[in-house]
Parts: structure tokens; sequence; C-alpha cells
């Protein structure tokens, strides 16, 4: 039963702001983005963006304001560049600046026929990580209000992570951002990180407040620390 997925939620960020969401397999986490883009609706209390139920705003309207990033996004059987372009009316510049602060401009350019090389269906031509930060330029190129990644970084190694963090501080800080991750480095530097659990909030604050306050934070922490 849907309604039974998430209890006692509640919180508040604002704009231009940084959301990390972490929890175990099952805590949630996806659920809650579902919401936010109206997938499906609450069984109470309200969803509101910029003051606004979500309910009240027009599909069309609620969907332009997100970009999203899944893990395991899709890629069709077309070029580079079409992926990234997704029948959007963009040009060349504005693709290549979306696979910079994504980081895939440095793969792409290496390939002989560049942003035309052309991908098999489900990317089964290129890596995990390639194919994460191809879906991720794809997301960013709708210069989104709301930009969400879900575990979309999961396969991609953490010095590319930490260079894809670092530009979206400075390339994208009015965009609200909300990262979803099971790798707590995805999201230390987030304004505030909800840890999710059983379908309800375990705790929230910031990566220091959680590691001085939050047991189950704490515990993942020094296991990926040990294994990292």
């Amino acid at each position: 039963n849907t309604k039974d997925i998430l209890h006692d939620i509640s919180f508040e960020l604002g704009a231009g702001k940084k959301l990390g969401i972490i929890g175990a397999t099952g805590s949630g986490k996806t659920t809650l983005t579902a919401l936010l883009m109206r997938f499906y609706d609450v069984s109470s209390g309200s969803i509101r963006i910029d003051g606004r139920d979500v309910r009240t705003i027009p599909e069309e309207e609620l969907h332009s304001m997100f970009g999203v990033a899944m893990q395991h996004d899709f890629i069709v059987a077309d070029t580079i560049k079409e992926n990234i372009r997704f029948g959007r009316n963009l040009t060349h510049e504005e693709i290549v600046a979306a696979a910079k602060i994504a980081q895939a401009d440095g793969f792409i350019s290496e390939m002989e026929d560049g942003y035309s090389h052309v991908l098999t269906a489900k990317g089964t031509n290129v890596s995990g990580g390639q194919k994460q930060r191809l879906c991720i330029a794809r997301a960013l190129l709708k210069k989104p209000k709301i930009l969400i990644l879900d575990d979309s970084t999961s396969a991609v190694d953490t010095a590319t992570e930490a260079k894809i963090r670092q530009e979206f501080r400075t390339t994208l800080k009015d965009s609200t951002k909300i990262i979803i991750a099971q790798r707590i480095m995805s999201v230390m530097d987030a304004d505030m990180i909800i840890v999710m659990e059983n379908g309800g909030i375990a705790d929230c604050g910031t990566h220091s407040e959680l590691l001085s306050g939050c047991e189950i934070y704490r515990e993942v922490y020094e296991s990926q620390a040990r294994e990292g």
C-alpha cells in the first residue's frame, strides 16, 4: 500500500540549497522524490514548491521544473550528442557545456568521432560511470529549478564525482539540488542531509552534526571510510 511507504516526514529546503538523502535500499528515498514530482499524491499533509502545493501546479509546469538523472537511466541507440540533447532544440556549445559540468567531455573528446559516436541501446559500449555522466549532462541541459540525482553517480569513481560536485557548487548556484545516494561522500557537502530509515526520517542535519549525533550515519560513514 503506497500510502504506508513514508510517514512523519517534514522538512524545508531553501532555493538553491543542496539536500542529501541517504538510507538503505527500501528506506523510501526514491519515493520521496516521486512525491515531489507528483508521480504519487500524499495521503496527508502537503508538498510545496515556492509555497505552492504541488497538486495545484499544472503537470507540464511542474515537470518542467525538474531535471532528473537516475541510477539506471536509459540510453537510446543514437549518437552521444542526441542522447544528451534528448530531442530539445539545443546548440552543440550548450551540449558540450553540460557535458563538461558532468565530467563527460573528457572521455567523449577522446573518442575518434567524439559527440557523433553512436551508442548502442542501453549504452553497452560505454562504461557504467560514463553512461551516468551522460545522463547527468542530459538532466543539466534542462537548466532545472530543481535537479534530482537519484544514485546517479554510483558507478562514477570518487575523484570524478568530487569534480562533479565542485562544478555544481560553481555553475548551479541557483538550482536546488537533491542528491540521493548510498555513499556519504556524495552528500557530505550538502546544506542538509536526511537519513531515511523504514520510510521515515531517522535524523537530519549537516554532515558534522550527523557524525556527532546520529549513530546510523556514523556507522555507515566509518564502514565506508574503511572500504574506501
